[in-house]
């Protein structure tokens, strides 16, 4: 997501105003805040008459369906494709395996603009699973190729692929979570054990930031899910020995950094 708002920085160095974004860069109202002020826009849903010719447009991280993105192109905007490579992958697998005639299981949250995206490479037969009651539901005579999207954390994808061999023959599960995103979860769950308190930074509207908060508390560890230094202003930290820090793959590093300096200065 970092790789996205250094493209978008870049065109803004490069002078070009307005630039447009198919829905919000990141899920970060500090970095969205400091893109706008300089001449980004989220495009609206119904863009055509929006976008004049040569106006840049950039794909957000999460990737878009193949028909949005012709529809963007019929624009004349400048195609800026954002989409992170590992989303890339799965979008081929995705696609490989529709071709091929299988039905398409992605495992994710349903509505989350990647899981949304990657179903526009299927079409058909294609099903969404997010708990157990979901894969209860889904009924195919097809082979079934799973795909898992990229945030979701170890514990769910388990479960549900488990439920999924179970109930079909024809089965192949792909695990494209993303290696960076199961590192951070990883990474989190290890820290819980040393800490009292841990502080989760990132956007609130942010899946995989959530997700690694909710994985925290999990852990039964106290867990503070903040987007800036300013929501520590009224934390005490009198009573709390040891804390942990992690942040969401969108969190700039200069938020981080706040966090840290306000942490070490305490209140």
């Amino acid at each position: 997501m970092k790789r996205v708002v250094k493209l978008t920085d870049e065109l803004i160095e490069k002078g070009e105003k307005p630039i447009f974004t198919h829905g919000p860069l990141i899920h970060n109202r500090s970095v969205i805040k400091r893109l706008t002020k300089k001449g980004v826009r989220v495009l609206p849903e119904n863009f055509e008459g929006t976008i004049k010719k040569g106006n840049s447009i950039i794909i957000r991280a999460h990737g878009i369906p193949p028909e949005e993105k012709d529809r963007l192109e019929r624009t004349g905007g400048k195609i800026v494709d954002g989409t992170c490579p590992h989303v890339v992958k799965i979008q081929k697998e995705v696609q490989k395996a529709y071709n091929s005639g299988s039905a398409v299981i992605i495992l994710g949250d349903k509505g989350h603009a990647e899981v949304v995206g990657l179903m526009g490479f299927c079409p058909e037969n294609c099903f969404i699973a997010s708990s157990e009651k979901d894969v209860e539901k889904i009924s195919t005579d097809l082979p079934v190729t799973v795909v898992v999207q990229s945030t979701l954390d170890e514990e769910t994808f388990n479960i549900l692929s488990g439920l999924i061999k179970k109930k079909f023959s024809d089965v192949k599960i792909i695990n494209t979570r993303c290696d960076a995103t199961t590192r951070r979860q990883n990474e989190a769950i290890n820290l819980c054990k040393e800490v009292d308190l841990m502080i989760v930074i990132g956007g609130k509207d942010s899946a995989n930031t959530n997700r690694l908060a909710k994985i925290c508390a999990d852990e039964n560890v106290k867990t503070l899910h903040i987007e800036t230094a300013a929501e520590l202003e009224t934390v005490d930290f009198k009573r709390v020995e040891a804390v942990g820090i992690t942040a969401g793959a969108s969190t700039p590093d200069w938020i981080i950094e706040e966090v840290v300096e306000a942490v070490v200065r305490g209140p």
